[in-house]
């Protein structure tokens, strides 16, 4: 078994989502001693932003690729690597301006990659993740509760567009935890936080 934690919030200290996927993963490894754990903290290194010349690499046949197309495509090959060797995925993900952090998207760029992680049929014109058998946990905060059936629920353009890319990569086991009214202060934002972990410690020991 192992899992593959990605971070994504640029801050360090006082993260919300760094701090409650630590908690999760340290209850987590109770039940999974055995479990090799690796992480992947794109909050502090970024992965590059797709370029021209990154897909025109990436459109280049195997037998074509040169010594120059490979190195553009060298740091998008190690982050697939790293998933298709996991069984388990904790993404730690804070809400900015109602989406994903920008680097996060940047990964997803670097790993959707159609041959590589998604397969493609020319003849019905569909597609079909190849990461398969495996299970995915998202752990979002956000300063607001944007909780599925609420009013709220239409601003996340978060956690949906996360939850579709990795049923897209093939990944159908999905399970999410919301962190809400975090940066509120108060009563709100402690129970918030408390309800989320006390989620979090029952999920960890069947997850």
């Amino acid at each position: 078994m192992q899992l593959l934690e990605i971070q994504s919030s640029v801050r360090q200290d006082r993260s919300v989502s760094r701090t409650l996927v630590s908690k999760f993963i340290y209850q987590w490894q109770l039940f999974h001693p055995e479990a090799q754990h690796q992480l992947r903290d794109l909050g502090q290194q970024p992965p590059a932003l797709i370029t021209a010349e990154w897909v025109a690499a990436n459109q280049t046949p195997a037998q074509d690729q040169t010594e120059t197309t490979k190195a553009l495509l060298a740091e998008s090959d190690a982050l697939i690597a790293e998933l298709f060797e996991c069984d388990r995925i904790v993404i730690g993900v804070p809400m900015y301006n109602f989406g994903i952090p920008a680097h996060l998207k940047a990964y997803f760029d670097n790993v959707i990659r159609v041959g590589h992680t998604v397969g493609y049929n020319r003849d019905t014109a569909t597609f079909k993740g190849l990461l398969t058998e495996k299970q995915a946990l998202i752990i979002s905060s956000r300063t607001g509760s944007y909780a599925p059936e609420t009013p709220a629920a239409t601003m996340d353009f978060c956690v949906p567009y996360l939850q579709f890319l990795l049923n897209f990569l093939g990944i159908q086991h999905v399970d999410y935890v919301e962190v809400p009214y975090q940066g509120m202060g108060g009563k709100i934002q402690q129970q918030a936080t408390e309800t989320a972990i006390a989620r979090l410690m029952e999920l960890a020991e069947v997850w």
